[in-house]
């Protein structure tokens, strides 16, 4: 009891300054512009050449995002992203946190003159897969616009003493050890779920039903509460960012509390750590790769001229050698010019959604592994 008062007082520290961190990382320390009307703090750049040359010069531009969170990853790289694109389009933007369901709601009913843009990441789409929200949302009610970047953060954690600090490792001690079980903790309907399911039919391909059927689910939890089972060894892997998990990998930490990292979603670029496809982990014969990626969404009716000058702004963004060292302060991957393209954007998230789909078909229940 004493150990896990102490743990959750120690956690509830590092969390304070993890938020912290975040808060800075994406305002206060950068120097991209400033949003009219925005939270950041961020002292205003100079304005790009060219800069406000849009239809929306001067107005009022609401950017909605599908959490209701100011401190996560949704609304750093939105925030960041709406700064440049203020300053380059020459209007006024503003981040809103109002959650995934409004979000979308609000692209449903918006007027198709790029006042309203949503900016998030799969669960755009992943939400409808699950079923959390109404397929009246599909991707084809809406104009998907211009990615705007990627978090790959997302990776599996274990306690530092375990047998184990890969996937292939765990797959061969599940191996070693036939009346073994492995627990990963992570959450329904989200990027965990479709990772591990991803691992699991991995293992379940290569090795059967016997290997495979000894990973085991434990289901829900915060980052918070998540850590606090694996450091009571009620779980033997958590899934969460990098970002929550590094502080718990270094020298000096407590030896119940230290952990490693491994399995991310993507190349996270500047820690280190291997991603499951550098692990081998395939799905339908290719790399599974599946960092967050981020995207404008607008309404169906979208003009189709105003969506060519935001085309042209996040182009002229992700080109911007501040806006690349911004993005690279919070760990997340800038695009190029081509890959921020709409058509190339369409195509790269409908192909994603369908990968997805098609791996939520062949899962099985979570349910059935708990």
């Amino acid at each position: 009891m004493k150990l896990k008062k102490f743990v959750s007082l120690l956690l509830s520290g590092a969390m304070a300054l993890s938020m912290a961190a975040c808060t800075v990382g994406g305002g206060s320390n950068s120097t991209a512009p400033a949003a009219s009307g925005g939270d950041s703090s961020a002292p205003a750049a100079a304005a790009p050449a060219g800069a406000g040359a849009s239809s929306l010069k001067g107005q009022n531009v609401r950017v909605v995002i599908g959490s209701t969170s100011t401190s996560g990853d949704s609304y750093m790289i939105a925030d960041l992203v709406t700064r440049y694109l203020s300053a380059e389009m020459g209007f006024n933007g503003k981040v809103d946190a109002i959650g995934n369901a409004a979000a979308l709601d609000e692209i449903a009913n918006a007027k198709g003159d790029g006042k309203t843009v949503m900016m998030f990441h799969d669960m755009t789409f992943l939400s409808v897969l699950f079923g959390s929200v109404s397929e009246d949302y599909a991707l084809e009610t809406m104009t998907v616009g211009p990615r705007i970047g990627q978090n790959p953060g997302g990776c599996f954690g274990a306690a530092a003493e375990s047998p184990y600090a890969k996937l292939s490792e765990v797959t061969q001690y599940l191996i070693d050890n036939p009346d073994k079980t492995v627990s990963f903790n992570i959450e329904s309907g989200a990027t965990s779920h479709l990772c591990f399911a991803a691992y699991y039919l991995y293992v379940q391909e290569t090795h059967g039903d016997e290997v495979a059927g000894r990973i085991k689910a434990i289901v829900g939890g915060t980052t918070a509460e998540k850590l606090q089972r694996l450091w009571d060894r009620n779980a033997d892997v958590i899934y969460g960012d990098t970002s929550a998990f590094a502080q718990y990998t270094e020298d000096g930490v407590q030896d119940q509390l230290k952990m490693t990292m491994f399995g991310s979603c993507g190349t996270v670029n500047g820690v280190e750590i291997d991603s499951m496809a550098d692990d081998g982990v395939t799905f339908n014969g290719a790399p599974f790769d599946f960092a967050k990626d981020f995207a404008m969404y607008f309404p169906k009716d979208m003009d189709a001229s105003v969506l060519a000058e935001y085309e042209a702004a996040m182009k002229k963004v992700t080109e911007n050698p501040q806006f690349q060292a911004d993005m690279a302060k919070l760990f997340y991957n800038t695009l190029s010019a081509d890959e921020v393209g709409v058509e190339a954007s369409q195509k790269f998230i409908y192909d994603k959604r369908e990968m997805c789909s098609e791996l939520i078909e062949r899962s099985p229940s979570l349910d059935s592994l708990t």
